[in-house]
């Protein structure tokens, strides 16, 4: 770290670093030191006057970095209340990458702030105000039914999917959830029926994305997290992404990912040939049960025409009814 910054903020980026935020100047000097450390690229400034180590930065994945920023916005604005697609990141939920580059704000309709091209200010008013570790946020209702229907079908099903994976509440409690919400008709109708086709066992933004192209399309929805035995030890089992049983012959669904080589997470410590080297022995297993594997990414899930094409060479029936907030 530069010797143009002085101890103290040394120590509290030493701090910021192992509690996954920012820091901010707390005095002229302050402001000063971390603008010329800037320059010097010792530090990057992910919003303005907000600052990080650039390792430490790096480091983070794109919803790491936003959960981050506005961990230290709160700090710096304790009055604010996150709402929207801001609330959705603190709490944990699939939001698209395309969302992230503006704080959604609740405001009164009293205020006088008004919004900007980086700050966005909805007046919400009859909604319970409650906290994310400690930082206050629209409830888990109102901010699914803000995000939803700011959305795509497929970015709304990710948004509704991730509430179930985080609170395990089934859909038809989600869509209870949401009932009480007001807005034009065509929001209410929205954010209920995505609900209802919400699906906890939906690993991943990505897989919840895929899911609502299947469906969108009109392909036979398939089953999420089904276990299949290993042929070798059939006391183990492998559990697949998606799942088809179909009269001629079972498919397994399996979307590719860059995490499953790369997070640390997934991977268990080992390295991407260890990691590749167990992928192929788990398919060559699937494929011993019979099943047909098909394998797609993320980049084959949102070319649309591409993924059609995969999914009927594959033998995914489709001509199934497409439900009216899938064709919106």
């Amino acid at each position: 770290m530069s010797k143009g910054i002085g101890s103290d903020l040394r120590e509290r980026l030493a701090q910021a670093h192992t509690m996954k935020t920012c820091i901010y100047p707390r005095s002229a000097s302050d402001a000063r030191q971390l603008r010329r450390a800037c320059i010097r690229a010792d530090l990057v400034s992910p919003a303005p006057r907000i600052y990080a180590l650039p390792d430490h930065w790096s480091s983070l994945s794109r919803l790491e970095q936003e959960q981050c920023k506005l961990r230290t916005l709160a700090q710096l604005h304790p009055t604010w209340v996150f709402a929207s697609f801001s609330a959705a990141v603190l709490y944990g939920l699939s939001v698209s990458y395309r969302r992230l580059d503006v704080i959604h704000v609740r405001c009164t309709r009293q205020s006088h702030s008004r919004s900007s091209r980086k700050i966005v200010r909805h007046v919400i008013t009859n909604d319970e105000i409650t906290e994310v570790n400690g930082i206050q946020v629209t409830s888990i209702a109102r901010t699914l039914f803000d995000t939803i229907n700011s959305s795509s079908f497929s970015e709304g099903l990710a948004l509704a999917d991730s509430v179930l994976r985080t609170t395990d509440m089934k859909s038809s409690e989600l869509v209870r959830l949401l009932e009480p919400m007001r807005g034009h008709y065509l929001d209410s109708w929205r954010a209920k029926e995505t609900a209802a086709l919400a699906n906890g066992l939906a690993e991943s933004g990505g897989e919840s994305i895929a899911r609502a192209t299947m469906i969108a399309n009109g392909y036979m929805p398939p089953e999420l997290q089904v276990g299949i035995p290993d042929l070798v030890n059939p006391s183990e089992e492998y559990r697949v992404d998606f799942y088809w049983r179909l009269p001629s012959g079972n498919i397994i669904g399996e979307m590719d990912g860059r995490e499953k080589y790369k997070n640390p997470v997934m991977t268990n410590g080992l390295d991407a040939v260890d990691v590749f080297a167990n992928e192929r022995l788990r398919e060559s297993r699937l494929t011993g049960s019979g099943s047909k594997v098909m394998r797609f990414s993320y980049r084959d899930v949102v070319n649309t025409r591409k993924f059609c094409h995969i999914l009927t060479s594959f033998g995914i029936p489709s001509g199934y009814g497409i439900p009216r907030v899938a064709s919106y």
